[in-house]
C-alpha cells in the first residue's frame, strides 16, 4: 500500500475531525435554543386601560393630571370598580391613602354630588324614616316637610299624617334616599333614610330628635 506523505495525512486528519466538531456545535446550539425557550416569559395576555397613583397621595387630595397616570393592567386583574380614564378622575377628591402605582376606583374617591348640591349656607343631614313604605314615593330632588311621629307611622301623605305630633321643618329637598339596612338581631322594621339639604338651625333642631321617628309629607310642586 502506497504511503501518504506526512502532509496530506494532516490534512486529512484534520478534515476527519470536522463532523464531530459540527455535530457538537448542533447540540450546544440546540442546549441554548432549549434554555432561551424554557425560561422565556409566557405571551402577555389581554391588557385593559386603567388609571393608577403617580405617587403617594392622602387623604383630601383634589386629583390633578400630575397626581395621575394611565396604564395597560392585565384584564385578568383588572379591580371591577377600576376607573379607565384621566378624564374620570379629575377634580374627585381621595377619599384614603394611596401608594405610588395602585389603581384608582370609585371606592377611593368621595361623593361630591351631594355636597354639589347645596347652596350656601345648607348642609347635607341624614335622618331615619319611621317606615319603609315612607320612601315609596320619594326620590332625590323631592321637597318634603318632616314631622315628629309615633313609632307605628307608616305612611306618606301630601298632608300632615295623623300620627304626626308637629311639623319640624318644612320645604327641604331630597338629596338621595338611603335603603334600609337592617342590622343583625334587630327586631323592629326600621325605614330607610333620607339625605336632605337644610340651614345649620334646621339640621340642630332634627339633630335632638330620636333616629328614625320621622314621617315625611311630600310637597307637591308649586
Amino acid at each position: 500500500m502506497a504511503l501518504i506523505p506526512s502532509r496530506f495525512a494532516r490534512q486529512l486528519s484534520t478534515l476527519a475531525g470536522w463532523p464531530r466538531r459540527i455535530a457538537a456545535l448542533l447540540c450546544l446550539g440546540l442546549a441554548l435554543l432549549s434554555a432561551l425557550t424554557s425560561h422565556a416569559p409566557p405571551a402577555a395576555g389581554p391588557t385593559s386601560p386603567i388609571v393608577v397613583a403617580a405617587k403617594p397621595l392622602r387623604p383630601g387630595t383634589v386629583l390633578a393630571a400630575a397626581d395621575l397616570a394611565a396604564v395597560l393592567w392585565p384584564a385578568a386583574i383588572v379591580p371591577a370598580a377600576a376607573i379607565p380614564r384621566l378624564s374620570d378622575a379629575l377634580g374627585h377628591i381621595v377619599g384614603a391613602a394611596m401608594s405610588r402605582g395602585e389603581p384608582l376606583t370609585t371606592a377611593r374617591l368621595l361623593d361630591t354630588g351631594i355636597s354639589a348640591a347645596l347652596s350656601p349656607g345648607q348642609v347635607a343631614l341624614t335622618i331615619g324614616l319611621a317606615s319603609g313604605d315612607q320612601a315609596a314615593i320619594l326620590q332625590a330632588g323631592a321637597v318634603v316637610d318632616l314631622y315628629a311621629a309615633n313609632p307605628d307611622a307608616a305612611v306618606v301623605q301630601s298632608r300632615p299624617p295623623p300620627t304626626a305630633t308637629r311639623r319640624l321643618a318644612a320645604d327641604l329637598r331630597v338629596l338621595a334616599v338611603l335603603p334600609t339596612t337592617p342590622e343583625a338581631g334587630a327586631t323592629t322594621d326600621n325605614g330607610p333614610s333620607l339625605v336632605i339639604a337644610a340651614d345649620r338651625d334646621t339640621a340642630a333642631r332634627l339633630a335632638d330628635c330620636p333616629a328614625g321617628q320621622f314621617v315625611a309629607s311630600l310637597v307637591p310642586p308649586s
